[in-house]
């Protein structure tokens, strides 16, 4: 059976898409003779996707894809290039721990999932790559706002919500946590995300010396035991490191 598309999202996209592959801005009446589609209606949508920075107007009251796709597309190239650059040592704690390895970068206020390399045990932990979480739930979206903590303290502190009984909870808990992390130079989540998850993240940085992504091995909390965690961390930190040094990272 044919998946139904949302008509008004396609509809939306379509025009976007005709906006970004014209030589020239194009008006209403254009657009809907373009694309067949009544001119009250893409007027609705033009509407839309002005207001989200998508489409610009000019003062003829033509319309024009925005740059806004262009950063967009900007971030994804980006982001596979640091995923493609990640993936030796990625592969590389997968083969000394047996466990699930992740890339994540920063998405705003929030942690997403750009790579993993599953683990080959029976329990393991299932993520979807593009997954993302609020940065104080788990150990990478920490270690991402610890070394960040100067501009992103403001907007974590205010997404502080409690998730599980070991969520961090408040900004004196999330103060003291940063200072371990930049103390350990890991971070680590024990049942904060998921209950039954653990895992251990370190910082990844860049050509400027920036911390823009986090290495991670996570699984099970009853494998993945805070003693295990313990030992697991310099494998995971001398990984953060061999990540860094392929993304041009200035040696420490």
């Amino acid at each position: 059976m044919t998946e139904r598309l949302d008509s008004t999202l396609s509809k939306g996209l379509l025009i976007l898409e005709a906006l970004a592959a014209s030589p020239k801005p194009l008006g209403i009446t254009e657009l809907a003779t373009l694309l067949a589609m009544n001119k009250s209606n893409v007027h609705r949508l033009v509407s839309t996707l002005r207001k989200m920075d998508y489409v610009v107007q000019d003062p003829d009251r033509t319309y024009r894809a925005s740059l806004k796709l262009w950063r967009l597309g900007h971030a994804l190239m980006s982001h596979q290039r640091i995923a493609e650059l990640c993936a030796p040592a990625m592969h590389g704690l997968l083969a000394a721990t047996g466990e699930t390895v992740h890339l994540s970068v920063l998405d705003g206020a929030r942690v997403i999932q750009i790579d993993k390399v599953d683990g080959g045990q029976a329990l393991r932990t299932y993520t979807e790559q593009g997954e993302s979480a609020e940065l104080h739930r788990t150990a990478s979206g920490k270690v991402l706002l610890a070394y960040n903590y100067d501009r992103l303290r403001p907007v974590a502190v205010q997404a502080l919500t409690v998730h599980t009984a070991r969520t961090i909870a408040d900004a004196a808990s999330l103060d003291a946590e940063v200072a371990q992390i930049l103390r350990l130079g890991y971070a680590r989540h024990l049942g904060e995300y998921l209950p039954d998850v653990a895992a251990v993240a370190a910082p990844v940085a860049d050509a400027r010396g920036a911390v823009i992504a986090a290495i991670t091995v996570s699984g099970p909390a009853q494998r993945l035991t805070r003693q295990r965690i313990k030992d697991l961390a310099p494998v995971v930190v001398a990984a953060g490191r061999a990540a860094s040094e392929a993304l041009g990272a200035p040696a420490v």
